[in-house]
This record gives C-alpha cells, sequence and structure tokens, in this order.
C-alpha cells in the first residue's frame, strides 16, 4: 500500500505543485494527506533516533522511523 500512496502523493504534487497537503488530502482515492502526516512524523522519529546515536545514547527502536530510502523518494517529490 506504501507504493500506491508514494504514487498518489507524487500525483497530488503534480496537481496541487507541492507535497504540503492538508489531512484531508486525497488522490484518486488515497489518502494523501494522512499518510504525508505519518511520513513526516517518521522522518522525526529517525532524526531523533541519529542524534540519540551521535550522542551515543540508546535507541529503543528504530520502529516507525522513516527509511532513508522513502525520505529520498519524498525529497524528489518535493524537496521544499
Amino acid at each position: 500500500m506504501a507504493g500506491a500512496t508514494l504514487i498518489a502523493a507524487r500525483g497530488w504534487a503534480t496537481e496541487q505543485g507541492h507535497l504540503l497537503a492538508p489531512l484531508d488530502a486525497t488522490f484518486q482515492g488515497a489518502a494523501v494527506g494522512i499518510w504525508l502526516k505519518n511520513a513526516r512524523a517518521a522522518a522525526r522519529r529517525a532524526v531523533e533516533n541519529e542524534r540519540r546515536r551521535a550522542e551515543g545514547l540508546p535507541v529503543e527502536s528504530s520502529a516507525g522511523a522513516l527509511s532513508s530510502e522513502r525520505g529520498e523518494q519524498l525529497e524528489e517529490i518535493d524537496a521544499s
């Protein structure tokens, strides 16, 4: 499903000119806004995990953190 939502996010961004979708945004039935909200939260988790690792602090779990691959895919759609 995530791959289909990434495609929907790309379509939404193409139509709107950006990837700052409101929570209720959809594209061809896919809930792009909610998915992007969750992706942003996952990106924040990934940054926090990296900060903790750099400081030598424990990271309890990487579950739910945005992968670097997915982050790159989103950056390709809209780098802003």
